[in-house]
């Protein structure tokens, strides 16, 4: 993590009183950033061990505000209310709202109503998911893509309960996860189609100049495009890249995606970055292939899925849908457009390519038991997962990103959970079970799914 270069004060102005206590706030400020960051570990990059995953999310200073770009909001909402009520953002706390039908409410001190997003019984499958399993670091988001409403914003961490906002941090990589973005790009500006065949060789560890080349002995590993994104081929996307596209217009795509942009939010969220090499031929091979380059947030990643499950219009998320103080309405909010970051057809075409996940792909095992689909609806998904060795531990990032029905969504989910030395679940694994809950609730006519 970058951090500020030192400046040396001003002999006089160092001694005014007031700059004096300002100096001792701040150094509070950065011991307590600096204890986070050092019990929760450095910050250096991961060593790719495997295909996909990051270390455990932090709770060090954001990445500074980037702008947006001009297609993309400046306001976190519409909403109708009085004009001049803020969200007391500092005191919303989903842990502290009871349930109500089917919303959960948190009571202010003045008396104020915030009616959130969350929808009690999703919520509550999120955190029992992450807390069966004992995650050491884990985070479930679940979206409804067509309006950006969060309906469950769970986090866990293990040894560290007091730890918080986890789904806000951009520390770990995208992993795999960011095969979506190359195949946007490929889909948009090559000729690539789902269909088109690729024959490549290993690859499943790292990438190097070798995969990079065509090799009639050694390449026997054959899949179209679709089913190469669902199984997470390495070289085949390394390769797709080398030869179809440029480092600018994977930048360019990523950053249609937001990375690189500040997410407006109720609560700051860290800037999740994607650098794509310039200079090596291989390195912009490796960062298409999702092994370096990256970091993503678990929000931004549930916002990614979101886009693509909502035709490429990607919504501004919300947590809080209303604020009333008596009969008051102090604030209401109403859907947003945030960006658009794919033609609808392309997002459909991406979708479907994304059913080779839950299918045939890496996602398969988790989806399917005794030769039969866990769920009554198709999947769209995609799976990454990195390891990260820094001072002699081992952390294991797995991600997972789903939407349902891969036809006509409803849901999108984005799960990320950190294992140490021992594994507890693969990120699929809560994310499964909240879709699973989702549609057992719509199968009853619970209120949130209708």
């Amino acid at each position: 993590m970058d951090t500020p270069q030192g400046r040396r004060e001003d002999p006089i102005v160092s001694r005014a009183p007031q700059l004096r206590r300002r100096a001792r706030k701040a150094a509070l400020i950065g011991l307590a950033g600096g204890v986070l960051f050092v019990l929760l570990g450095p910050g250096a990059g991961p060593t790719v061990v495997a295909d996909g995953a990051p270390e455990p999310p932090r709770l060090g200073p954001l990445h500074p505000d980037r702008a947006l770009p001009d297609e993309v909001a400046e306001v976190p909402d519409a909403a109708r209310g009085a004009a001049s009520y803020a969200l007391p953002a500092a005191q919303v706390d989903p842990a502290l709202a009871a349930v109500e039908g089917d919303r959960l409410v948190q009571v202010m001190d003045d008396g104020t109503r915030l009616e959130l997003t969350l929808d009690p019984m999703l919520q509550r499958a999120a955190e029992r998911s992450l807390e069966k399993y004992k995650v050491e670091y884990g985070v479930v988001v679940a979206i409804r893509p067509a309006t950006g409403e969060i309906l469950a914003l769970a986090e866990h961490a293990e040894l560290r309960p007091e730890l918080r906002h986890l789904a806000l941090q951009a520390e770990g990589p995208a992993a795999s996860l960011f095969k979506l973005v190359t195949s946007a790009a490929l889909l948009e500006l090559t000729e690539l189609k789902p269909d088109d065949t690729i024959c490549t060789h290993g690859g499943l560890k790292g990438i190097g100049l070798e995969h990079l080349r065509a090799n009639t002995r050694r390449d026997k590993d054959c899949q179209t495009f679709g089913e190469a994104l669902g199984a997470s081929n390495n070289p085949a996307f390394a390769r797709w890249a080398d030869q179809l596209l440029r480092p600018a217009q994977l930048q360019a795509m990523a950053e249609r995606f937001l990375f690189n942009r500040r997410l407006p939010f109720l609560w700051g969220v860290a800037v999740s970055r994607a650098r794509i090499p310039t200079g090596s031929r291989l390195g912009f091979a490796r960062s298409a292939a999702g092994f370096e380059g990256t970091q993503l947030s678990p929000l931004h990643a549930g916002l990614i899925i979101s886009a693509i499950a909502n035709d490429g219009l990607m919504m501004t998320p919300r947590l809080v849908a209303r604020a009333a103080r008596g009969e008051e309405i102090l604030y209401e909010a109403q859907p947003a457009r945030l960006t658009r970051v794919l033609k609808p057809e392309l997002a459909r075409q991406l979708r479907q390519m994304m059913v080779e996940t839950t299918t045939s792909g890496t996602g398969k095992k988790f989806f399917n038991k005794n030769g039969k689909p866990r769920l009554d609806v198709a999947v769209a998904g995609k799976t990454g997962s990195l390891s990260a060795r820094d001072t002699g531990v081992t952390r294991h990032y797995s991600w997972f990103v789903g939407t349902a029905p891969a036809d006509s969504p409803e849901l999108a989910v984005a799960s990320l959970v950190v294992n140490g030395e021992e594994w507890t679940v693969k990120g699929i694994v809560p994310a499964r079970e909240v879709l699973d809950t989702y549609f057992k609730m719509k199968a009853t006519g619970t209120p949130a799914t209708r």
